[in-house]
């Protein structure tokens, strides 16, 4: 996988094949469907295949016709599709075997990454406190959703980067931020990248943590329209 940010490139380079599931979240507005975009304008660049899951209401086109403006040959390389519910990502993403296989089949171009941002939106908005029978429902679909991307990634040899939500939670007297999904995400992604904002409007700060919990990397990187550079 080749991010936009080269000290990112720098530490993941050794690691080839990655095999496991990568994350990137934050709050709203800090560049993680920018982050994800440039990443899979990198890799068809490269020569690589990818699958892009878009579940937010307003498909990025301005965003994405100005991150291609100088890349607009390899768009055919990058598949986008958009779910309209968490029942209808879940279902895509458990037939994504079946289609992987039929392309080896059929001898087509090998996927080789998968994007889906943002995996909890549609969660998000079928939960109702007041339907608990519902909601342990969707927390297993989630799980399962993770666990065949999981598979599939180590199966197939397939790099899997998920853009996620920042959620706050109460721990003792303090309030934390994680990521939303909880104790799913943390079991089931290998690495996260937390992007943050900084009191310089267009820097970002990231911080890149291998689970269980132990922070590795941190940097700033400017963010302008034409994405991180």
């Amino acid at each position: 996988m080749k991010f936009p940010t080269p000290k990112l490139n720098a530490y993941f380079k050794n690691i080839v094949p990655f095999k496991g599931v990568i994350s990137v979240w934050g709050e709203f507005g800090v560049g993680k469907t920018t982050f994800a975009l440039q990443t899979a304008i990198n890799n068809a660049i490269n020569g690589k295949k990818s699958l892009y899951l878009y579940t937010k209401p307003n498909f990025p086109a301005e965003k994405i016709e100005v991150l291609f403006k100088d890349s607009l040959d390899f768009l055919d390389k990058i598949k986008f599709v958009k779910p309209i519910n968490f029942y209808d990502l879940t279902a895509i993403v458990f037939n994504l075997e079946f289609l992987i296989l039929k392309n080896l089949d059929e001898k087509n171009e090998p996927l080789k990454l998968i994007v889906i941002d943002s995996l909890t939106d549609l969660y998000r908005l079928e939960l109702n406190r007041e339907k608990k029978e519902k909601n342990y429902n969707l927390n297993y679909h989630l799980n399962q959703v993770l666990a065949t991307l999981s598979y599939i990634s180590d199966s197939y040899n397939i790099e899997v980067l998920i853009i996620n939500e920042k959620r706050q939670k109460r721990d003792l007297e303090q309030i934390i931020e994680i990521q939303s999904g909880g104790k799913v995400m943390k079991y089931w992604v290998s690495y996260d990248i937390k992007i943050e904002r900084t009191d310089i409007i267009n820097e970002r700060k990231f911080v890149l943590t291998i689970h269980p919990e132990e922070k590795i990397l941190f940097f700033t990187i400017k963010l302008t329209e034409r994405g991180f550079e």
